[in-house]
């Protein structure tokens, strides 16, 4: 069974990939360096890189320009990407072995916490196109366990920033996102 947490985390990002304007694409994220399409690409990226995991292929390096993989209409793109991954996902994709930043672990298991990653580029994707970041309560709390797991390693190799500091009474997204070297607009 494909984990709910990770088809949730994809609707979220869906839907605020639906509410970018034309015009906003170019518009700088809190990525260092990435666009909304820069965004947009690296987990449209992801998305296939699962797909080649679930059907144990080696897809070899992703491109290292995200914003190549948007396409002409990254909406379509996106959902392209999605519904081939989706077709993919039978019982024995999920229980195959695939690699992770913790460790070789089922691909089931990988899309359960890699959840925390589509919660924190929806929000990145929210913030650079000027839209509200409506992310699931139940999903950022669930995501924090994870994310503290990944992102010492991804701190060492350079994906993500220091963490940033929070209030000792700050919410799950402020946690969440201070994980990842991002500051909450929230006070």
């Amino acid at each position: 069974m494909i984990p709910d947490a990770f088809v949730r985390a994809l609707d979220g990002f869906e839907s605020a990939l639906a509410g970018v304007a034309p015009d906003r694409w170019d518009d700088p994220s809190p990525c260092a360096s990435w666009s909304a399409a820069d965004v947009a690409g690296h987990v449209i990226g992801n998305l296939r890189a699962t797909e080649a995991f679930a059907t144990g292929r080696d897809d070899g390096d992703r491109d290292a320009h995200p914003v190549s993989a948007v396409g002409d209409n990254p909406l379509a793109t996106w959902r392209a990407a999605r519904a081939d991954l989706m077709a993919v996902l039978d019982a024995q994709a999920l229980a195959r072995t695939v690699p992770s930043p913790t460790g070789p672990v089922p691909l089931g298991e990988f899309l359960n916490s890699g959840a925390m990653e589509f919660l924190v580029h929806t929000w990145d994707l929210a913030q650079a196109t000027g839209q509200a970041a409506v992310l699931d309560a139940g999903l950022v709390r669930d995501a924090l366990g994870p994310a503290r797991q990944f992102a010492p390693m991804a701190r060492l190799s350079g994906m993500i920033g220091p963490k940033c500091p929070v209030a000792q009474d700050a919410d799950d997204l402020t946690r969440l996102l201070a994980i990842f070297g991002r500051r909450s607009l929230r006070r």
